[in-house]
């Protein structure tokens, strides 16, 4: 075994649990989809490339550094070629350790649809866990434009729906946590989905969601975005 992998075996493990999740639950199909797991200031578990999520084994996980170099892949694995845009929100976003980016059939809907809804404030849990999830434009995909379309987003959000593309949902704290979240907001998402086909989503009014301050504090949850940079809930969600 590599010294990284003993290193960080218990997160390299709980990276690859979590990637055969994402398969189980559906979120993705063929080869797409990655996650990474920041474990270290300079040291990143990331998913291979081309391979499906359903197979992947604790030394299927590659670990780079931020600039992308490789410091450990096994004979025949790659980093996803999607390494690019979890760099940069690490870097841009160093709270954050855990990212999930994935294909899931209606968050992936209402991507391709281009509407706000998961931006709007209709359910308790999201709102102080997730936060609202902004919108990126389209950028090909494996790009550095991808990668740099996130930097206006990531002070305020920590949850995102790339256009025409899928979501990612980001954590403070691991890639399972991430993972999560991922389900929560695609569980959100079919509600308002169902709501909307019932004959609108109702958002809750800002009183509600300024009242939810007080459960975060109970819960000592942090604000979503980048720290110090939200004041409270009104700011995100009105």
């Amino acid at each position: 075994m590599h010294e990284l992998q003993q290193k960080y075996s218990n997160q390299i493990q709980e990276l690859a649990e979590s990637s055969r999740r994402l398969a189980d639950l559906g979120y993705v199909t063929s080869h797409g989809g990655n996650l990474s797991y920041r474990v270290a200031d300079d040291v990143v578990l990331i998913t291979p490339t081309k391979v499906a999520k359903r197979k992947i084994q604790f030394d299927d996980v590659c670990i780079i550094d931020m600039q992308g170099n490789v410091l450990f892949a096994k004979e025949g694995r790659k980093p996803t070629g999607e390494s690019p845009f979890h760099l940069r929100i690490f870097e841009k976003r160093p709270d954050l350790t855990g990212i999930v980016h994935a294909h899931p059939p209606v968050m992936t809907g209402f991507a391709i649809a281009d509407t706000d809804l998961l931006t709007k404030a209709f359910l308790p849990e999201p709102i102080i866990e997730v936060g609202p999830m902004v919108t990126v434009e389209y950028e090909e995909p494996l790009s550095e434009e991808l990668a740099r379309a996130f930097d206006d987003k990531l002070p305020n959000a920590n949850a995102f729906l790339m256009k025409n593309h899928g979501a990612i949902v980001t954590s403070l704290e691991g890639v399972e946590r991430a993972l999560e979240f991922f389900e929560m907001m695609e569980a959100a998402a079919k509600s308002i989905l169902v709501a909307q086909l019932l004959g609108g989503a109702e958002v809750l009014a800002k009183e509600h969601v300024q009242n939810l301050e007080r459960t975060m504090k109970t819960r000592s949850l942090p604000m979503p975005g980048a720290p110090g940079q939200v004041d409270g809930l009104l700011e995100l969600f009105f």
